[in-house]
């Protein structure tokens, strides 16, 4: 081998030596990085008074963090309340810088959240939200407002939703809601705020009108601590409209919308007008949400299963009562009143349905949702019409809806559709009609067969 070629012989394979030496990793067997960065120092400290209104915020932790945080911007990684001017994060090796925009505001107390979605190197995440409270000359009143945001046509939880309770003089406060859409907003002054919930799907932190949102009012007074659930609705800014009109028996007439109702809200204003061919229908004695119907439906049940309790308790012995019928009537009429709960709402009792009709149940009715807090009934889309006079079979009739007012409060709702009563099914178990053939016989005015052996 000549000089030159075993120089660059020897020059290749100290670079790939250097190559293979810079490509190691952590040596095996090592251990691993399973835990998450430690937050180890704050400037300010916490409930320092700062006099540097344009000093910066600095969170220290106790190895390097990576710059891309669990969802969103690294802006994302804290919030600031009150909201006094757009936020601002850096990152360094070990710290996360906070910036307002103009600089912190004199005479408030302010809330520096971290969020738990600071990660490091290894991908070891925060597990909990850290809080620092600092003051530039406010006070620290004893006050919160805490709650829930759900979603008011589902009842699930709103998670991560912006939470932010406006003052008289227009300061807003802010907190971010977990995943259960818990939120809390310590130190308010006292006075009266709006307090606003919205899903901020860009991100923002500003509401955007087609943004699912909902606001209440709440008053703060000294040492309050208030528990207020906030009911957030998808936009809408559209007039509910009447699909379909559907019978629910002769006297009993289904209508629904494509938009939810608040159950809460009367129905007074609400006409309905039925008209047949020949220009005449039968008025609408009661109009009622889906809900109050089913209640209606129940407490008749229930009124018809005591009247039923009463006969029997009534009737002679040789009427083919048993002996202790008329004690567990008794019984039975004496539980019924102890059960029926506040509203209205009567219990079913046990025994089957009444001897006498009752008015047809109403399917499909959407029931409660508990989202860490007390049952929430849900809205629906139906009004049920409880007829004057019945429909005739057959019959075509123009159903005209008006007055409707949606669950996000939008007028003028309702529309035209077409009401159809249809006869009645057979029933399978009904007598036959004179001179019918009983089932499976010859059919009527049959010759019999009379040749020997014949239906045996």
């Amino acid at each position: 081998m000549r000089p030159a070629t075993a120089t660059a012989a020897l020059a290749a394979m100290g670079l790939v030596g250097f190559v293979a030496c810079a490509n190691q990793g952590a040596p095996p067997g090592g251990p691993v990085d399973v835990r998450p960065p430690v937050l180890i120092r704050t400037e300010p400290d916490t409930f320092a008074t700062i006099t540097d209104l344009d000093a910066p915020v600095r969170f220290h932790f106790d190895e390097r963090i990576s710059e891309n945080i669990s969802g969103g911007e690294l802006d994302d990684a804290v919030v600031v309340s009150p909201r006094t001017g757009d936020v601002r994060v850096r990152h360094g090796r070990r710290t996360l810088t906070v910036e307002v925009e103009g600089g912190f505001r004199p005479g408030l107390l302010y809330r520096v959240t971290l969020q738990p979605v600071v990660r490091d190197m290894f991908g070891n995440q925060l597990r909990d939200p850290f809080e620092l409270v600092f003051s530039t000359g406010g006070s620290a009143p004893p006050t919160a407002v805490a709650g829930q945001a759900w979603n008011r046509t589902t009842g699930a939880p709103v998670g991560n939703a912006l939470v932010q309770a406006t003052s008289a003089d227009s300061v807003t406060y802010v907190s971010r809601a977990d995943q259960e859409g818990i939120y809390v907003l310590r130190y308010l002054p006292e006075g009266s705020y709006d307090v606003t919930a919205f899903e901020d799907l860009d991100r923002d932190g500003v509401l955007d009108a087609r943004e699912t949102q909902g606001s209440v009012d709440a008053l703060v007074q000294a040492g309050d601590t208030l528990l207020i659930d906030v009911a957030v609705l998808p936009s809408d800014t559209t007039p509910a409209v009447m699909m379909t009109a559907s019978a629910l028996d002769s006297v009993t007439a289904v209508l629904e919308l494509d938009d939810y109702l608040d159950f809460d809200a009367p129905v007074t204003a609400v006409t309905v007008q039925i008209e047949g061919p020949d220009g005449t229908g039968p008025a609408v004695a009661r109009l009622l949400h889906e809900r109050e119907y089913t209640a209606y439906v129940e407490t008749v049940v229930d009124s018809l299963l005591r009247l039923d309790s009463l006969d029997a308790a009534a009737a002679p012995p040789d009427a083919g009562v048993p002996a202790d019928s008329a004690a567990l009537a008794d019984s039975v009429v004496v539980d019924s009143a102890a059960l029926s709960p506040p509203g209205g709402q009567a219990v079913g009792q046990a025994g089957g349905p009444p001897s006498r009709p009752a008015p047809p149940a109403l399917g499909g009715v959407r029931g409660g949702a508990r989202g860490g807090g007390p049952e929430r009934p849900i809205p629906g889309r139906r009004l049920v019409a409880l007829l004057a006079s019945p429909l005739e079979v057959g019959i075509e009739y123009d159903v005209t809806l008006s007055g409707v007012v949606n669950i996000n409060g939008v007028p003028e709702g309702g529309g035209e559709a077409t009401l159809l009563l249809p006869p009645p099914e057979p029933d399978p178990a009904a007598e036959p009609p004179p001179g019918a053939a009983p089932a499976g016989g010859p059919p009527p005015g049959a010759v019999p067969d009379t040749t020997p052996g014949a239906g045996l």
